[in-house]
């Protein structure tokens, strides 16, 4: 039997649009973040990778998505079931 196949998730450079991000919650794994976001009426979630030197990295996914498909990737990362990946 084989080990069921864990989804990917493509992060994408964050690019602030100019409206106010409303932080609804944070999780931390080690020097990463995760917040669940909302701006401008569009959910998103930051992934914020704080380096020991220089500014943090930060990239986001689920812009133009629905509320419910973003809510449904944040309870992904609760779960830590899926693999996160940087973009190429």
């Amino acid at each position: 039997m084989t080990a069921p196949r864990k989804s990917s998730l493509e992060w994408f450079p964050y690019i602030a649009r100019g409206t106010r991000s409303r932080t609804k919650e944070v999780v931390a794994h080690g020097n990463v973040e995760y917040e669940q976001c909302v701006e401008g009426g569009l959910f998103l979630i930051r992934r914020i990778e704080r380096a020991r030197s220089g500014s943090p990295t930060v990239l986001e996914i689920g812009r133009g998505m629905t509320r419910t498909r973003v809510l449904g990737l944040w309870q992904q990362i609760l779960r830590n079931t899926t693999e996160l990946r940087l973009p190429q």
